[in-house]
């Protein structure tokens, strides 16, 4: 049995579970009725990302006629792992170097700076550019994305399915609730958080402010020069005067990463220190305490008793395993290794 999971990201960065379901293959099939039930019984939403594997089944879905998850409904990126390992198995590199380069450039802020390691990329693998570069860039790449990816480059299993630990116990009617429960005993936790951080005035979360925190020791290797219209110089004191330009009228910054993140950088942190402007009207709502809240202050509805589920056709009848009883001297001894081995399989 497989796990599908749809997650988001909350306004404390962490993994926000959207829908889960449990099938016996993943297949367009499958993946078809999955997208389709996210749009019914979800989020209706426009606008949205939708950030995947590279994988043939899944742009099958997204690209079909009528689909909800094409622009302007939903704008599909690719996780940056998944397209760095597909890479690798399609054109093997011992030494890893053209995989490094991939995820270089994929996870590079500045153009010039992608467009340097697409030129490695070529030199050293140059069927591996070929079909690389027959990917649209703004789909993997966070120079070419406008910022709709949050910079958010990479699918993390790990906290993906932290939610659904019992799904390798059970994964039948039973593991489902238990599923259902452990998700809405996580959204609980949450919604405690995020209450309490509002009810102490709280305007952003604990998880930005300790960034702010970290940056700002950083931005004082800047000396900021003052430039026409809210826009400021920075050059490096110790390195080799690399220039920055922000412009706080955009919300940007010539490294890319404040309008990537929608976040300010250490450049534009930088400036605020320097100017003694407050930095909070420059970070996205998304990352706002009231947004956080708002997330998780929905309930949830109970699940019915089976006797009120709607009747199920094409589903096989699944048995519970026999387990031997015990008898008396070697038969005994015969039967209980015997229900063991039924109760480890």
């Amino acid at each position: 049995m497989k796990l599908m999971i749809a997650s988001g990201f909350d306004a404390a960065y962490k993994s926000f579970p959207l829908a889960f379901a449990v099938t016996k293959d993943v297949s367009i099939d499958s993946w078809r009725w999955f997208l389709t039930r996210i749009r019914e019984k979800v989020t209706q939403r426009k606008g949205l990302c939708l950030i995947t594997r590279h994988h043939p089944d899944i742009l099958a879905v997204v690209n079909e006629p009528g689909s909800q998850w094409k622009e302007p409904w939903a704008y599909q990126r690719f996780c940056l792992t998944h397209l760095c390992s597909q890479f690798s198995r399609l054109f093997p590199d011992h030494h890893h170097h053209t995989e490094y380069l991939v995820m270089q450039a994929g996870s590079s802020t500045q153009k010039a700076e992608f467009d340097s390691y697409m030129k490695d990329i070529k030199e050293k693998s140059p069927e591996g550019w070929k079909w690389l570069d027959r990917i649209p860039p703004h789909q993997w790449a966070l120079a070419h994305d406008s910022g709709l990816r949050y910079g958010v480059m990479m699918i993390d299993r790990k906290a993906l399915f932290a939610v659904c630990r019992s799904f390798q116990k059970v994964a039948m009617t039973g593991g489902v609730m238990l599923l259902f429960s452990e998700m809405k005993d996580a959204f609980d936790v949450s919604f405690s958080c995020s209450r309490g951080s509002l009810h102490r005035g709280d305007v952003y979360t604990e998880n930005v402010m300790r960034k702010f925190q970290e940056s700002l020791i950083g931005s004082g290797a800047y000396v900021v020069t003052p430039l026409e219209s809210d826009a400021f110089q920075l050059m490096e004191k110790y390195k080799e005067y690399k220039e920055c330009i922000v412009e706080l009228n955009d919300s940007t910054c010539t490294c890319g990463k404040f309008q990537r993140k929608r976040f300010p950088c250490l450049h534009a942190l930088a400036v605020f220190q320097k100017m003694k402007i407050n930095p909070l009207p420059y970070v996205d709502d998304c990352y706002s305490v009231e947004s956080y809240y708002k997330t998780y202050e929905a309930t949830f509805s109970p699940v019915p008793e089976m006797s009120a589920w709607p009747e199920a056709s094409g589903v096989p009848t699944l048995f519970p395993h026999v387990i031997l009883k015990k008898e008396k001297g070697k038969e005994k001894a015969k039967a209980k290794a015997r229900s063991l081995l039924v109760m480890k399989s």
